[in-house]
């Protein structure tokens, strides 16, 4: 079994086992295509074709494997899944491509170059901005493909899992602010939001259409 195969084995070990297990040591794998730099305002320098090409990858696979090394470079297998549908569903959403949705943005961002989600140039919906390594790319074939099937139940966006856990650790220790935007009573929330694998182990996250955000 090869490096690649063996990640996409243990996304979707992790994908079935419910994404609560945590990856201590985290082996990103080599870069994938050329070293870029980012420009003064905040963009990368670098035609995203000739880096795609360069990479050995198609358009779409690259873009977002560049949007899981920004976004969430460090996190386990199952965050990189998750995020990558997102995206993927909210390029769909729109009607768009992934590439287009990544490098689409206000300003100067919006001129299909890949760079950070608030870049001084311009907003964009995700942060395109780091080179990608094996292991983003392989999250990224597995999404792209569909070789691993969506556990978002539809997300569009999404949200920091460990930001979201803080977030349900404040309502469940009996923060009313917390509990209230949350919309769930104390007890409740701490078993219902805590992200899967995040910083806070017990319990999962509820997924929701609209992302991680726990609105629903």
């Amino acid at each position: 079994m090869n490096r690649g195969a063996l990640v996409l084995v243990v996304v979707l070990v992790v994908l079935l086992l419910g994404g609560d297990a945590v990856i201590d040591r985290l082996t990103n794998g080599g870069r994938v295509g050329p070293r870029t730099e980012l420009r003064d305002d905040g963009l990368v320098d670098g035609n995203p074709i000739d880096l795609a090409t360069a990479a050995g990858l198609d358009l779409d696979t690259y873009s977002l494997a560049r949007a899981l090394s920004s976004e969430h470079g460090q996190d386990p297998d199952a965050y990189l899944v998750a995020v990558g549908w997102a995206i993927r569903n909210y390029a769909a959403e729109r009607g768009s491509s992934i590439f287009a949705v990544l490098t689409d943005g206000a300003g100067d961002a919006g001129d299909w170059l890949y760079g950070e989600q608030k870049a001084a140039a311009g907003t964009k919906y995700a942060s395109t901005s780091q080179d990608p390594f094996e292991r983003h790319v392989t999250a990224a074939v597995a999404v792209v493909s569909g070789a691993t099937p969506d556990p978002t139940g539809g997300a569009a966006h999404f949200f920091s899992p460990r930001t979201q856990d803080k977030l349900a650790a404040k309502a469940a220790d009996g923060d009313a602010r917390y509990a209230k935007y949350l919309g769930r009573d104390a007890a409740s929330v701490d078993a219902r939001w805590r992200a899967p694998g995040g910083s806070i182990p017990k319990g999962r996250s509820r997924w929701c259409r609209r992302g991680w955000i726990p609105r629903c």
